[in-house]
C-alpha cells in the first residue's frame, strides 16, 4: 500500500547555492512510500511530476557495501576521465572544469584527500555495463528500479496502453517499443541490460555541481542514492524560456544560466524562476520526469546510480530525437567532443 509521507528536513540550516532572488519551494515534491506502479504511472509519469520513493532499494546489498573502499577494491584500476570542479567559477553543462583520465583509486584519494572547498572531484555518469565487465559481482549488488514502465529494460516485454486512434501516434509509439524492447523476453545478462537502459555512476565528493539540463532523448530517469546526500533542484518545463536552453533542447537540454551566480542583465528572464527543491537520502530514489530541468549538489562525498526511462509517456519524443542525435554528434565534435560535457570517453557512453 503507498503512503505518502511528510519531509523531514534535519538539512535546512544547511543551506543551498541557489541564487539568492530565485523563488524555492521546499514542499513542492512529494516523498512516497512503496506506491503501486499503477498509481505512480498514473499521478507521476502521466502528469509528469517529480518524486522521492523510499522502499525501493531496502534490500540492495549496496547499502551495506558500497563505500569508497569497495570502490577502490574492485575499481581502482579502472580507466575513467575525472570532472574537476572550480566551485569559484562558471559552472554549467559544457563548461563544467577539466577532466583529467586517470584511475578511479587516484580519484578516490583526491577526493579523500581535498581540503579545498572551491574545488571538487567527480566521476560524472560513468557506464554502469563497463564496470559490470570490470567486476562482475556489482550485479548482485543493486535492482533496477521497475516501477515506472520502462520499454529499453529488456527483462521485461514492454506492456503499452496507447489511448489513442491516431494512426500516426500508434505507428511512433509501435516503432519505438518495437526498437526499444529488442530481444525482450530471452536470456540477457545485467551488463547488456544496464547499457539498454543506460545505467550509469556517479562518485564525487562534497560540493560537486550537476548543472541544470533536463535529460537526453527525452527520457525520464531515476537517480538510486546509495551514499552521501545531494540537494536536488527542479524548474519545470513549461518555464524552459527563463532556462536560455543551449542548441538541441530536447537532445541535449543544457542550460545557459549558472544558476548560482546568473548574470541577470544578460538573462533577465531568470529572476523570476520558480524551484522546486528536495533533498535526497540514502536509500532513497529520485524520479525525474522527462522534460524537467534539474539542477544537482551533493551535500557530502556521495555514491549514486542512475539508468533511464522510456514509456509510452515519452518515447514519441525520442523517436524525434534520433535524427536530431546525429547532428548533435557533428555539433559537440565541433565543440571538443562528449569530454566537455560529461566527460565520456566516447559518444556511446553516453546515451
Amino acid at each position: 500500500m503507498m503512503t505518502t509521507v511528510n519531509p523531514q528536513r534535519p538539512d535546512v540550516a544547511t543551506t543551498g547555492t541557489m541564487f539568492a532572488g530565485a523563488d524555492i519551494r521546499s514542499d513542492a515534491v512529494d516523498r512516497l512510500h512503496a506506491p503501486s506502479p499503477e498509481m505512480f504511472k498514473r499521478e507521476y509519469v502521466d502528469k509528469r511530476r517529480p518524486a522521492v520513493i523510499t522502499g525501493l532499494m531496502d534490500t540492495w546489498p549496496a547499502m551495506e557495501r558500497w563505500s569508497f573502499d569497495y570502490f577502490r577494491k574492485h575499481f581502482g584500476d579502472l580507466d575513467i576521465h575525472a570532472n574537476i570542479q572550480n566551485l569559484d567559477g562558471k559552472l554549467i553543462l559544457g563548461h563544467v572544469g577539466n577532466f583529467r583520465p586517470m584511475k578511479l583509486s587516484a580519484l578516490l584519494d583526491d577526493i579523500e584527500a581535498n581540503e579545498d572547498p572551491s574545488r571538487a572531484y567527480y566521476l560524472r555518469a560513468f557506464p554502469v555495463h563497463r564496470m559490470i565487465e570490470h567486476f562482475p559481482g556489482l550485479a548482485e549488488d543493486y535492482e533496477l528500479p521497475d516501477l515506472a514502465p520502462n520499454w529499453a529494460d529488456i527483462r521485461y516485454r514492454a506492456k503499452w496502453r496507447t489511448g489513442t486512434v491516431n494512426p500516426a501516434r500508434l505507428l511512433g509509439l509501435y516503432l519505438a517499443k518495437t526498437f526499444l524492447n529488442r530481444g525482450a523476453g530471452k536470456p540477457a545478462t545485467r551488463s547488456a541490460i544496464s547499457s539498454r537502459v543506460a545505467a550509469v555512476m556517479f562518485v564525487g565528493g562534497k560540493g560537486t555541481v550537476t548543472p541544470f539540463h533536463s535529460d537526453g532523448m527525452q527520457t525520464a530517469a531515476y537517480l538510486n542514492q546509495v551514499v552521501g546526500r545531494k540537494r536536488c533542484y527542479f524548474v519545470s518545463p513549461d518555464q524552459d524560456a527563463r532556462m536560455y536552453p543551449r542548441a538541441f533542447r530536447r537532445q541535449f537540454g543544457m542550460a545557459q544560466v549558472d544558476y548560482r551566480r546568473p548574470d541577470l542583465d544578460r538573462q533577465p528572464l531568470f529572476r523570476d524562476v520558480v524551484v522546486e527543491e528536495t533533498i535526497l537520502h540514502p536509500g532513497e530514489t529520485l524520479y525525474v520526469p522527462s522534460s524537467y530541468w534539474h539542477a544537482i549538489e551533493a551535500m557530502d562525498a556521495s555514491i549514486s546510480y542512475s539508468h533511464q526511462i522510456v514509456n509510452d509517456d515519452n518515447a514519441l519524443g525520442w523517436l524525434r530525437c534520433i535524427p536530431e542525435r546525429y547532428l548533435a554528434q557533428i555539433y559537440f565534435k565541433s565543440q571538443g567532443g562528449l569530454r566537455n560535457v560529461t566527460g565520456a570517453k566516447d559518444w556511446d557512453d553516453w546515451a
